[in-house]
């Protein structure tokens, strides 16, 4: 059986390669991580060294999970630390009791990454198709892992500094661009919903900025032609899954194509990477021990190949659909490659 650990129900892309398994013949169970943060009822005992795990959601029937007839896992994604930020800790909570809530969540969030690890120590011996421990990148690492491979990368700098950046932006022609140091965030507030994208900034806007901040990411701007998205998966060469994304023909998208244009999306083709790049993604690839993962790159316009970032559980179905690649199939042909390898062993 190939458990996957997934987010949350209602993940297409997921539920596609549910589909593609069971139509070739394998069993296949799936564990979302919101299940584990009472949403649903679960109950996990220990005796001895048995093990037993089971999950109720209200609507179905519960699930007890056959720990012993797993052969492989595939790592999805899992429960997001976030969830904590909106939950009532207190009955009646006064203006004096930020720090007491922020305590609180800060608990809950360690409270489940401490059981998340524990139901991914049930499989440590099993093969894995991405994991938990390599979800999570450091960007800053990345760049200079990149660069190291080869790939050209963006001019970047972390500052606290107005008067930094302000010549960091002179020498890169007098605008740069921000984005988060970690993962992309959202935020709600009431009914809205507020995403971090990357923006940028010219000299008026970095002369609005107050003379010292947090610690923020910039890096030059590069002038594209178009961006590209490469879905790496083990065993194939990366430039077999890449799709270019025309998004300068529409200002809204120009910067960062994930404001997108509902009404009138970006153009997307499949991609050839040159060999050249293709050869210095695998070297970073290997570096980081990476069988997945969604590769950001850009076509400047002065021709050159620039790698921007890798998420290690990136979502494959942008590239799969309009490409005509099958990537669900691919994935779920992997996991039973990997399911049977693990029976082997």
């Amino acid at each position: 059986m190939i458990l996957i650990l997934s987010q949350a129900a209602m993940e297409p892309t997921t539920e596609e390669v549910m589909d593609w398994l069971e139509a070739l013949g394998a069993r296949s169970l799936r564990l979302n991580g919101d299940d584990l943060d009472s949403r649903a009822a679960l109950r996990i005992s220990v005796d001895g060294g048995e093990v037993a795990l089971r999950v109720e959601d209200v609507a179905a029937d519960g699930i007890a999970l056959p720990l012993a007839e797993v052969g492989a896992v595939w790592f999805r994604r899992w429960m997001l630390d976030r969830r904590c930020e909106m939950a009532d800790v207190l009955e009646a909570p006064t203006a004096d009791d930020h720090k007491l809530h922020y305590d609180l969540r800060r608990h809950l969030v360690q409270e489940s990454r401490k059981l998340s690890d524990f139901v991914f120590s049930l499989f440590a011996g099993l093969p894995w198709l991405s994991h938990p421990r390599r979800s999570r990148l450091d960007k800053l690492d990345v760049l200079r892992r990149a660069a190291r491979a080869g790939l050209a990368t963006p001019a970047t700098l972390v500052t606290t500094e107005r008067e930094e950046l302000r010549r960091f932006a002179e020498r890169c022609g007098g605008t740069v661009i921000t984005k988060p140091i970690g993962d992309v965030d959202m935020f709600l507030d009431g009914e809205r919903s507020h995403f971090l994208f990357t923006t940028a900034l010219d000299a008026a806007a970095i002369a609005a900025l107050p003379e010292r901040f947090a610690p923020s990411l910039f890096q030059e701007k590069v002038e594209k032609a178009y961006e590209l998205r490469v879905f790496y998966l083990a065993g194939e060469p990366p430039e077999n899954y890449a799709m270019a994304i025309f998004s300068q023909s529409d200002p809204q998208t120009q910067t960062d194509f994930r404001r997108y244009n509902r009404e009138r999306p970006n153009r997307t083709v499949p991609y050839r990477l040159p060999p050249a790049t293709a050869e210095r993604l695998r070297a970073l690839l290997d570096d980081l021990g990476l069988e997945t993962g969604s590769i950001d790159l850009l076509k400047a316009a002065d021709g050159r190949q620039v790698f921007l970032e890798i998420n290690p559980v990136g979502q494959f179905g942008m590239v799969s659909k309009p490409c005509n690649y099958g990537l669900e199939k691919k994935v779920a042909e992997l996991l039973i490659r990997k399911e049977s390898d693990g029976r082997r062993a």
